[in-house]
């Protein structure tokens, strides 16, 4: 893989030396700020939780830090003698991401030495989470960074009565449930904490219910005695739940990621939401076109994105975003005819797109399973799920697969299922391209099956609609949660754009002054 580089050497730091540096670093508004989150002078003691306030002469080509750490709490990971093995940086003021750890190290979880002792352990999903149950002296751990529990921390919960108490919202349960899954026959109890409906975490708990500790412990017996009376509960359980998720939508609390195409978001009900979205087409329909449109518009959000690409190289992708907004046909950027100029000033706008942007370069021999390992360790350094795109299926090696497909239907079959799965289990959208001439072919039953929403992408002769020249359209085949939908589209040849022919489209991102 090119685009993302996964080989480069990490380097090398004192770490002791940084957690001493970091912690004599500690003022007034860092002090706030953990006050504010509950925790106590003894526990940033104890955790030797530092900040960094700004640039401290360190460079990393050198091996040091520079601002990388610029204006967040740092708290060190340690392992089980207690020796830090990582740092984790968070932000105290809005910028994103609001984590970033030092060296990415996953094996470790948050406040391990504590398993040395406890047979009941509370798996946690944020270090403040943990922080908080820590004052209270319950032993608690988490993930190191969001969403990342792996098979390494499986081991560390081993005859521990585990439990489980994550986000309040529909991605925490889906990975509480995940996790309960994977901990079958490692632990020795599991059991998954729902907290009352409004609370957002553990920290948020302990912040704002009167009696925090008496409450939880509460909680916590609750849950025990629920569990062992009846093992295996109806979906009378899921009834808060799911009236707080639709009251969320009701007040509109919860919309979909824009595309950037009005008539398009209006047609998904409100943009991409966790799902399998194919768009199919034929041979250079603009499948990919289209697709690199989205993501730009995307990352212009500041939402991460992931564009994994079997089919272009990241220059042949990057010629195409900074074609878009220049305005021109993007082979005059990949033959070198546009001018230096202007790419320099398009440049200075894609960077603003570009720091939420990852794009994977595959080859023939990368398997899928290689990269959904990367997507995740992006998500982790992001602090949320990004958005993948998949260019295209059909040039996806078999290998990694579970067995070898017989026929290319049941190579699509097998990738739409892998894909479908990853979506519901990291709560994300996945938009994958396949080809194909929907007018004269049908997709695999299997690929159909898998997919929650189907795009096609159709050319025809320029027609008049509405005093608009339309000269293509989406046509959604397939949508799980909504009605059917013709959605037209112009594209612009020599701008290199799609666009909305009704409503209030935009016409692509546009960097904002100074980014």
């Amino acid at each position: 893989m090119s685009g993302t580089n996964m080989s480069a050497a990490k380097p090398t730091f004192d770490l002791e030396e940084l957690v001493s540096h970091y912690q004599k670093q500690l003022r007034d508004d860092a002090n706030h700020y953990l006050r504010r989150r509950g925790i106590e002078n003894e526990t940033v003691e104890q955790y030797r939780i530092g900040f960094e306030p700004g640039k401290i002469g360190f460079y990393v080509q050198s091996g040091k830090l520079g601002d990388y750490f610029e204006n967040r709490i740092i708290i060190p990971i340690v392992n089980k003698e207690g020796v830090p093995v990582d740092l984790i940086g968070r932000t105290i003021d809005n910028r994103e991401p609001k984590y970033k750890t030092l060296l990415g190290i996953e094996d470790y979880l948050f406040n391990e030495p504590v398993l040395e002792q406890a047979e009941d352990v509370i798996l946690c999903g944020g270090i403040f989470d943990v922080l908080s149950l820590a004052q209270s002296r319950l032993p608690a751990v988490c993930a190191s960074a969001w969403m990342s529990f792996k098979d390494a921390h499986l081991e560390k919960l081993r005859d521990k009565r585990v439990f489980i108490c994550l986000g309040n919202d529909e991605l925490g349960r889906r990975e509480s449930a995940k996790i309960e899954g994977q901990l079958q026959g490692i632990s020795k109890q599991t059991f998954i904490v729902n907290l009352p409906e409004s609370i957002r975490d553990v920290n948020d708990f302990f912040a704002r219910v009167q009696n925090p500790l008496d409450t939880f412990m509460q909680l916590l017996n609750e849950t025990m005695e629920e569990a062992l009376l009846l093992p295996i509960a109806p979906d009378v359980k899921n009834i808060t739940a799911y009236t707080e998720e639709y009251m969320k939508r009701y007040r509109g609390q919860v919309s979909g990621i824009t595309t950037g195409i009005a008539n398009l978001d209006e047609a998904l009900i409100g943009g991409l939401r966790a799902g399998l979205y194919f768009i199919a087409g034929g041979a250079s329909s603009g499948k990919t076109m289209l697709m690199k449109q989205i993501a730009d518009e995307i990352a212009f959000s500041q939402i991460p994105v992931v564009y994994v690409s079997w089919d272009m190289t990241a220059f042949e992708l990057w010629a195409r975003s900074i074609a878009r907004i220049i305005g021109t046909e993007p082979h005059r950027v990949l033959s070198g005819k546009a001018s230096p100029d202007e790419v320099s000033r398009a440049n200075k706008k894609y960077a603003f797109i570009s720091k939420w942007m990852w794009t994977i370069e595959c080859s023939l021999e990368t398997s899928m399973d290689r990269v959904f390992a990367t997507i995740e360790r992006i998500a982790s350094i992001a602090g949320r799920t990004p958005v993948v795109f998949i260019d295209h299926l059909n040039r996806v090696p078999t290998t990694g697969l579970q067995r070898q497909p017989q026929s290319v239907a049941e190579h699509q079959t097998m990738l739409a299922y892998v894909l479908k799965q990853w979506s519901r289990e990291w709560g994300g959208p996945v938009l994958a391209a396949i080809p194909s001439n929907l007018g004269s072919e049908k997709l695999p039953e299997g690929v159909e099956a898998s997919a929650d929403v189907i795009l096609g992408l159709k050319h025809g002769e320029p027609e008049e609609t509405d005093g608009c020249v339309v000269n293509c359209a989406l046509e959604l085949l397939k949508h799980r949660n909504g009605p059917l939908a013709r959605v037209p589209l112009r594209f612009n040849q020599r701008e290199a754009r799609f666009e909305a022919v009704t409503g209030a489209g935009k016409a692509g991102p546009v960097a904002p002054e100074g980014a």
